[in-house]
């Protein structure tokens, strides 16, 4: 048997094995918000993290389905722009 100490990885190996975990993210509330946060989350029985979470993914599909929608009203006028200049 040996008495060598196992050989530690790297940093830079552990920051990669690192890239797939959950990002904490401060955000300060005014102390109205928090506890209107916390009165939410007891009342369904979650977490304030769920919480915030499930709010964030509203406002991001909110913003994707509103990008689409600025997408479509571009092609559809640039559509019409070619339809009249083939005229």
């Amino acid at each position: 048997m040996s008495n060598k100490k196992p050989l530690k990885l790297p940093r830079k190996n552990l920051a990669l094995n690192r890239e797939h975990k959950d990002i904490t993210c401060a955000v300060r509330l005014p102390k109205t918000m928090y506890e209107q946060l916390c009165e939410v989350a007891k009342v369904e029985n979650s977490s304030i993290s769920d919480v915030i979470r499930t709010a964030l993914v509203g406002k991001i599909e909110e913003f994707g389905d509103k990008q689409m929608e600025r997408e479509l009203k571009a092609a559809k006028l640039e559509a019409e722009l070619r339809r009249l200049r083939g005229a």
